[in-house]
């Protein structure tokens, strides 16, 4: 994805403030005209943050806006858009890459429900304080201080003593996760 504004000035001449908001509405409504987009397209075409970011498939929107003369510009319009054009073919790679992210998200979260269910499937480089958190309260509950076997390594979860920013915070203690590895020496949070 790349900023919405950037995207819009790959348009010659535009009054860039109402082209952004043509587009966000466009987006949010998930059409432009004739050009209708899937609810996964619609979700994938414009993201509205701090910055707002615009993919290839938003950019075919505001491609469609542009052609059907619904784009503010300064002068008449241009027959080709060829910078515009280069950014919605890229479309295809685009698509590949969200898929492939969102092949690996769900790839972790699955090796994450196999270690929770089991815990000795895990390696010991797949130890973290936040697995040891996740592992612990599956077995001995929310909240609950204890050891739990991750990997063949005995795993802690506790109270650490008191920092000074706990005393700013009225926290009495912070909760940590650790373990000792196979070289001994101990790993992940510390006191």
């Amino acid at each position: 994805m790349k900023p919405a504004l950037s995207v819009v000035e790959m348009i010659p001449d535009v009054h860039r403030t109402p082209a952004l908001a043509a587009l966000r509405k466009a987006a949010h409504e998930g059409r432009a005209g004739n050009l209708r987009l899937t609810p996964d397209d619609k979700d994938l075409a414009f993201f509205d943050g701090q910055v707002a970011l615009t993919s290839p498939i938003g950019a075919r929107l505001l491609m469609a806006l542009y052609q059907q003369g619904r784009i503010k510009l300064k002068k008449p319009a241009a027959k080709k858009l060829p910078t515009l054009a280069a950014y919605i073919e890229t479309e295809t790679a685009f698509r590949a890459a969200v898929r492939r992210l969102l092949d690996e998200d769900d790839a972790r979260r699955d090796r994450l429900a196999a270690i929770i269910a089991d815990p000795t499937c895990a390696t010991p480089d797949e130890i973290t304080p936040q697995l040891i958190d996740k592992v612990a309260t599956a077995q001995l509950g929310h909240g609950v201080m204890g050891q739990v076997t991750i990997a063949g390594l005995t795993a802690h979860r506790g109270f650490g003593a008191p920092t000074d920013d706990d005393a700013r915070t009225l926290q009495d203690s912070r909760v940590i996760c650790w373990w000792i590895g196979a070289d001994g020496q101990r790993q992940g949070d510390r006191d």
